[in-house]
């Protein structure tokens, strides 16, 4: 790490807070120990056990050394920066001057004192307000000592940081790839490639995705663009016939939901993808350019609502007289007062907040750790006000048997 590209990183006056979960963590020191550096760097942090990482993200992640987890310890170190700039508003009032914010994230799977399974390898993720960058530098196994690692994994920080900081996006809703140069102390081998995608938001997306009292409700994406937006003051179509879901990613099941409900209610179905959500992370500006690309592929011509609605008694709100095509495991955990602060009263003012805005379900078969719910099991375990909301659509005309997990899992196991 060269004292040249440090000072060209602050030059660009973004102030950041860094998380690195593992190696390269020396990013910090290096970075400190350049003098000045009070003007950009706002906090540095370690959670480099598993019980820190998952303290510091709020869940614990799928994997921990992994591009996604770069990501969400990157957008939570930006939400980290926010927090420290309010404070210092707080403190300076009118003397405060704003600063463009990012956060930085980063783990990594280096060599140890016991052998390991995967690839050595470093995730490395800035997040601004205006863009995502996403990085990884895959090393050679059981080539070098440790030192030499984390040598080349805090170089490899610093690179996508300044990546990131020069990078000029134009085009939004759009991801970018490519491979990425790291200036480098430690000289990478010639089959030794870095690679960094990029994706920002539109001005509405900046607002869906950040603030947390947007005015921007809901965006509609079909076909590659954004049709519409819609703000506190509009009012949406009523009566949309909505599918709800993280689509991660879209499969056959998905495709024969779609078109079976269409032919059961007589009208088209649009889909409906948060932004947050209750038992899942966070979506980021790259995470949901992926998404929405994957569904055009899988489900063409198809319409999606991004929304910042994790809960149906909020989706009902936003999307009044809405029916929302469900699978059994999803209205079992509308039942479940687990999600509603394991209160069975906000459980059932939520349900009633549903009622009101003339909601119903279309709630479709779905094998539930290996086995399927009957309708007759299913209306057992409904509260009688839920019950009466849905409409069931039993195994012998569709069962839902496919799982985006499983599938995500089958490709990380095929990648290894």
């Amino acid at each position: 790490m060269t004292r040249s590209a440090i000072e060209e990183l602050r030059r660009f006056g973004r102030r950041f807070v860094v998380s690195i979960s593992g190696g390269g963590a020396s990013f910090i020191s290096d970075y400190l120990s350049v003098p000045g550096a009070s003007a950009t760097f706002l906090e540095g942090l370690v959670p480099y056990s598993q019980d820190a990482t998952d303290e510091f993200l709020g869940f614990s992640p799928e994997k921990y050394c992994s591009e996604r987890t770069a990501r969400l310890l990157a957008s939570r170190a930006y939400r980290r920066a926010e927090e420290l700039e309010n404070a210092a508003k707080a403190r300076l009032g009118d003397q405060f001057a704003p600063t463009p914010l990012f956060g930085v994230g980063a783990t990594a799977s280096l060599a140890s004192d016991r052998p390991k399974k995967g690839a050595h390898r470093v995730h490395c993720a800035v997040v601004g307000r205006d863009r995502v960058v996403s990085a990884t530098l895959e090393l050679l196994k059981d080539d070098r000592a440790r030192f030499r690692e984390e040598r080349l994994a805090a170089d490899f920080i610093l690179s996508v940081a300044l990546y990131a900081a020069k990078l000029d996006l134009t085009e939004p809703w759009k991801e970018r790839a490519e491979e990425l140069r790291v200036d480098a102390s430690e000289a990478l081998y010639p089959d030794e490639k870095a690679t960094v995608s990029s994706a920002r938001p539109d001005e509405n997306g900046e607002k869906l995705l950040f603030d947390d009292r947007s005015e921007i409700r809901a965006l509609r994406w079909i076909d590659g663009a954004i049709d519409r937006a819609l703000t506190r003051a509009d009012e949406p179509p009523e009566g949309l016939l909505l599918y709800p879901g993280s689509f991660n990613p879209p499969h056959r099941a998905h495709a024969g939901i779609v078109k079976l409900a269409s032919e059961l209610v007589g009208s088209p179905v649009e889909l409906e993808l948060s932004a947050q959500n209750v038992d899942k992370p966070p979506i980021d500006a790259l995470e949901l350019t992926r998404r929405l690309t994957a569904i055009s592929k899988a489900l063409p011509g198809v319409p999606v609502w991004v929304d910042k609605a994790p809960r149906f008694a909020e989706k009902s709100e936003l999307f009044p007289g809405a029916t929302f095509v469900v699978g059994t495991d999803t209205i079992l955990r509308l039942a479940d007062p687990k999600y509603e602060r394991d209160s069975p009263k906000r459980r059932d003012a939520a349900i009633k907040e549903i009622e009101k805005s003339g909601a119903r379900f279309r709630v479709f078969a779905r094998k539930i750790e290996g086995k399927i719910v009957s309708k007759k099991k299913l209306s057992e375990k409904l509260p009688t006000e839920l019950r009466a909301l849905c409409d069931f659509v039993g195994e012998d005309v569709f069962l839902d048997d496919v799982s985006s997990s499983e599938i995500r899992k089958n490709s990380r196991q095929s990648t290894k």
